[in-house]
């Protein structure tokens, strides 16, 4: 910050957070700084002389009695006006607050501010680029202040004046370089943000300081300099693993974890296969929730591994991939005697490219929006080890095109020599050589073997979370065409005549010796006609799907249909042909345009590379600008992808197969924008499953493998001959933590078209609700039945004071349980993702409802194309696939409430199958061997789940420590 400027940090809360919806301040807070000391501090409730909601209320703290007894704006707008005057104005997203405050003071008719305005939201996403929120109390609880009534002026004021020392603070650690850049790039920041950076840099130029020794100038970029894990092996020194269980405590503690015996047993069972040189069988490993399963393979995984002798580990999502490497393997090498390297496995496009994103620095105009992205990279470059765009918190500009044209492409052309040194594909490579433990994720693991079919053949292999890899094999071998993406892309390419598109970037270099006008015309009529012949092909599909008769269209959620090409309308084949053969046509007229990129080399302000120079000695040499090559390299991208759909064309609808056949999906609420295309191949599951087989050592874990005491059906679908299966006690006491009730209560509303009513399930969830305070999941199988649902809890008077949130309602499946958990007194209506991985630990969940047993939809086509397999192979698709899946879901969903010893809650089953149907055993069967099944009428359940929850804590601490 500016020495001796005096900054008015402000925040103001209102009846909505619209500008020109005539809302009301209900609050302003302003904190005055100067050479970063508070010098004043304002703060009021103001009277909107009009109702407040109930939600803004909640969110805010704000009472009616608050407003009620507070000034007018009116009252207190002078002193606010003069209060501002001479200062830099600042807010967590000043567009709003600023704006706001003016439109404010204009009702009254006092004068607009006209002081300059800086923005700390785009502050916090250039300067701390790696953060995974820029909401105020996410973001300030990163950096260390505890920002504990947020929605609250002057509290939220207080946390923005921290924020902004923070900002400052990290602006002035950065290299001279890099700022000099930022300064230069930020006329395309908020308002007067541009300030910010320019000042720090005046002052920065005065008193410069050395660069840290962590950090390398190549070419005007700032780079945190390449780290090697080198693996410090004493070979006098073996470190014995400790199988004893009093060896293994003294460093579990450091840890900070319990000891289990559970998990020291499964400790000694990874360690024991993989030590075998070669084990003629799988290991299954169940362990519940609670074991620790996660340190229960880690452990023994790193007094194993070793750069020659590598283990992979395989999770089921990113997330959990990237916990392995940045929480829980840190954590355990910390207190182990040795150091072992660890590296993390994903695909090259993950990382960025140094001679991409250069040759973008070089030339982007600093008002467009992509100097901002590139204000962000610089400051990243200076703290990133690997490079990998994925630390970076892109939000809602991930699918911008800014970001595929910076990624790294394996064995790509133009790369500037000076890089060579620092390149992250480079560094990626070394990384994954050295390493003793490997993290990915199956998705990539199952890619790897596809393109490299040797790529894991020396590795032991562990994947965690395995009751997914069948789903995950099955979609690896689906071929798939997003419409979206084509659409996209065509989008970028444009007209000569529309701005911002790659055609009129072409259109603005000529004229030229590299770019003809011929080529650039031709290209420019056949995307044109490509784009409308696309967007035609697209909506006759839309239209032919929703006009089908089984087709609902009150039902909001994702269709599938198994496409019978016999079955489809004559015009649709014939444009399938057509627009295939025209996609064809496109690709080569764009290559007559890009092909110049093969002889070229670079302007005369460029360092060449040793690709043109090779280039010059085979073919006459063209000279190509910077601009030129970067439109056309990237018109070349947009090529090779077009190479692709070409292909995935011909398999999708010109390859006839009626083993497997193509399927379309879409999103009932923007169906053009979702419309997608895809098929399984049975060669290419074929060709993983022996790769899969072909892995000397195995271990698949998970906390939900076996049913009815058996893994049969992980392993029929795996193709595994000879297994192993180990299953481990849980550690909670369910007979005391937990209560499983299933109703007998009978539904009278059914009929023949839906084997449950809406009114039913309606009356169970309201008669639950209306006599506990407890927040609640409800989990079910269609979306049809949570949309019919929650329209029917919010006519529910009983339950007005409910916060009632729904998947596909209440927005997306992570912002809704946000809202849940800081929710009080909230009930959730989920299905799909809501039925594992969602954890709510504690007092967040204490009563999950199951409205119905977890079976597939059997007219989805990926589960038709099970079925059909089964029945070929003369097996019965409910014994070996139905039941299976709907069990081990079922035990997923079981383990969304008891997550700790501390956990207490109670499951409530409204579907009776679960004790009447022939196959109830097999669902009884997995049910943790203490937890008791009760079947009582719902007033009885509701009654007991009272009673269980009023149990006096200090009773409850005595007996779990008895």
């Amino acid at each position: 910050m500016k020495k001796d400027q005096l900054y008015a940090i402000v925040d103001i809360e209102a009846t909505g957070a619209s500008i020109g919806k005539n809302e009301r301040m209900i609050q302003f807070a302003c904190v005055l700084v100067k050479n970063g000391e508070v010098i004043e501090t304002f703060d009021s409730f103001v009277n909107p002389s009009r109702k407040v909601s109930k939600l803004i209320r909640d969110l805010t703290g704000i009472s009616l009695k608050d407003l009620a007894t507070a000034p007018y704006f009116e009252d207190i707008a002078q002193l606010i006006h003069r209060l501002l005057e001479d200062t830099i104005f600042v807010a967590h997203n000043v567009g709003f607050d600023y704006a706001f405050l003016n439109e404010c003071f204009e009702r009254i008719g006092l004068p607009k501010l006209s002081i300059p305005a800086i923005d700390t939201v785009e502050l916090a996403q250039v300067l701390f680029p790696k953060e995974d929120s820029y909401q105020l109390k996410e973001l300030t609880a990163s950096l260390g202040y505890a920002l504990n009534n947020a929605h609250n002026a002057l509290f939220d004021a207080q946390a923005t004046v921290y924020l902004l020392s923070r900002l400052d603070e990290r602006l002035r650690s950065l290299p001279l370089v890099t700022v000099e850049t930022l300064a230069r790039l930020s006329e395309a920041t908020t308002a007067d943000t541009s300030l910010f950076f320019r000042q720090a840099l005046d002052e920065m130029k005065d008193e410069p300081s050395d660069l840290a020794e962590t950090l390398v100038i190549i070419d005007g970029l700032a780079l945190k300099k390449p780290f090697t894990q080198n693996e410090q092996v004493n070979y006098r020194e073996k470190h014995t693993y400790p199988y004893k269980d009093d060896d293994k405590l003294a460093q579990m503690e450091a840890v900070g974890l319990e000891y289990r015996e559970s998990q020291n047993l499964m400790m000694n069972t990874v360690f024991n296969y993989f030590k075998q040189k070669e084990p003629e069988y799988v290991q299954f490993i169940e362990a519940p929730a609670g074991l620790g399963k996660t340190f229960g393979y880690l452990y023994p995984s790193l007094y194993i591994a070793s750069p020659k002798e590598k283990i992979v580990l395989s999770t089921y999502t990113k997330l959990l991939q990237r916990q392995l490497v940045e929480d829980s393997l840190p954590q355990l090498l910390d207190v182990l005697p040795f150091d072992k390297a660890v590296a993390l496995m994903k695909s090259p496009s993950h990382y960025m490219s140094l001679s991409a994103f250069y040759t973008k620095l070089k030339n982007v105009d600093a008002s467009d929006t992509e100097a901002v992205f590139c204000m962000k990279l610089l400051v990243w470059l200076t703290e990133t080890d690997e490079g990998d765009l994925e630390e970076i918190g892109l939000g809602k500009t991930l699918h911008h095109p800014f970001w595929n044209e910076v990624k790294s492409v394996p064995n790509a052309k133009l790369q500037f020599k000076q890089f060579e040194e620092v390149d992250y594909l480079a560094r990626r490579e070394k990384r994954l050589e050295q390493a003793s433990i490997l993290v990915t994720n199956h998705a990539y693991l199952f890619s790897e073997w596809q393109h490299q079919p040797d790529r894991f053949s020396d590795t032991k292999l562990l994947l965690d979370e395995a009751h997914h890899v069948p789903d995950v094999l099955d979609q690896n071998a689906t071929v798939k065409l997003s419409t979206r993406s084509i659409t996209n892309e065509l989008k970028r390419l444009g007209t000569k005549e529309k701005e911002d598109s790659l055609l009129n970037d072409c259109q603005l270099l000529l004229p030229s010796d590299s770019i003809k006008d011929y080529q650039l015309d031709t290209l420019h009529s056949t995307v044109q006609l490509f784009s409308e012949e696309w967007e035609h092909w697209s909506r006759k599909w839309i239209d032919w799907l929703i006009h089908a008769d089984s087709y609902e269209d009150r039902i909001v959620e994702w269709k599938e249909k198994t496409i019978h090409y016999a079955q489809l309308p004559m015009d649709i084949k014939r444009d399938t042909k057509f627009l295939c053969r025209n996609l064809e046509e496109l690709v080569y007229v764009g290559r007559q345009l890009t092909d110049v990129l093969d002889t070229a080399k670079g302007s005369s302000n460029e360092i060449p590379s040793e690709t043109f120079v090779e280039a010059a000695e085979k073919k006459p040499v063209i000279s190509l600008t910077q601009k030129e090559k970067r439109v056309l390299s990237k018109i070349k991208v947009i090529l090779d992808h077009f190479e692709t759909v070409v292909e995935r064309f011909n398999y999708l609808f010109l390859t006839g197969n009626t083993a497997n056949q193509t399927s379309v999906r879409f999103y009932s609420k923007n169906p053009l924008s979702t419309l997608s295309f895809f098929r399984f191949d049975q060669a290419v599951k074929e060709q993983l499953l022996n790769q899969f087989n072909a892995s000397k050592h195995v271990i698949l874990t998970s906390s939900t493998l076996s049913v009815n005491d058996s893994v049969t059906y992980l392993q029929r679908q795996l193709g595994i001959e000879n297994k192993e299966l180990a299953v481990y006690a849980s550690p909670y006491q369910y007979d005391h933590q937990a209560k499983l009730y299933v109703t007998t209560d009978v539904d009278t509303h059914v009929n023949e078209k839906m084997s449950v009513s809406v009114t039913f399930i309606t009356d169970q969830i309201e008669r639950v609700l209306s006599q506990t305070d407890e927040n609640c999941l409800v989990l079910f199988r269609s979306h049809d039945m949570i949309q019919r649902v929650y329209q029917a809890l919010h006519r529910r008077s009983r339950l007005k004071d409910k916060t009632i949130l729904a998947q596909n309602i209440s927005g997306s499946a992570t912002k809704i349980t946000k809202q849940f958990k800081k929710a009080k007194q909230s009930v959730l209506l989920g299905s799909d993702s809501f039925w594992e991985g969602v954890d709510f630990p504690l007092d967040e969940l204490k009563i999950v409802i199951i409205t119905k047993l977890p079976f597939d939809a059997p007219d989805m086509p990926m589960v038709k194309k099970r079925h059909q397999e089964l029945r070929e192979r003369g097996d019965n698709p409910f014994v070996h696939d139905v039941l299976p899946r709907a069990v081990i879901k079922f035990k997923q969903g079981l383990g969304r409430l008891i997550r700790s010893e501390e956990d207490k809650g109670v499951w409530i089953v409204l579907d009776r199958r679960i004790v009447e149907a022939s196959y109830a055993s097999v669902f009884l069967n997995s049910l943790p061997g203490d937890l008791e099944v009760r079947e009582l009428p719902l007033n009885q359940i509701i009654e007991e789940v009272s009673a269980f929850f009023k149990t006096d804590q200090p009773e409850d601490d005595a007996f779990l420590n008895s």
